[in-house]
């Protein structure tokens, strides 16, 4: 089986340096939680993981269909909303707002994006994920 994997490291304080082949990311808490707000923190970076594997799997899946698809008003928000004892997500939004004009040519990609997710995949059995679309 393939494996993915990242390290990490404490670098003072609250912060923590992550490594994922190449990249490098600072995770820290925010000031109200006694952090240094250097960087998000791990729920955020939770949501940002959510959003970044759908949209770049809509992207392989909206240039499979057509590699010259104008994206640029083409937006996507990720919301969580929390619930506690312990905290945690108890349900995280994707939202996709984009022109009416290209509803046609998009929503066939985004369904593959929903389904190809590694990170949809692996949270959805724990917490409610919706997609939701705008169009405008």
């Amino acid at each position: 089986m393939p494996e993915i994997a990242v390290s990490l490291r404490p670098v003072g304080g609250s912060v923590v340096v992550g490594q994922a082949r190449d990249h490098t990311v600072t995770i820290d808490r925010p000031t109200e939680k006694e952090g240094t707000d250097a960087g998000p923190m791990g729920g955020e970076l939770l949501l940002l993981a959510l959003g970044g594997c759908y949209v770049s799997t809509f992207l392989a899946a909206l240039k499979a269909e057509d590699s010259e698809a104008d994206t640029s008003e083409i937006s996507f928000q990720v919301d969580g909303t929390l619930v506690s004892a312990p905290t945690r997500f108890s349900e995280i939004t994707v939202q996709v707002s984009a022109p009416t004009v290209l509803q046609d040519l998009i929503s066939k990609p985004l369904l593959k994006a929903e389904r190809g997710c590694i990170v949809h995949n692996s949270i959805r059995d724990a917490v409610t994920v919706r997609f939701t679309h705008e169009w405008r």
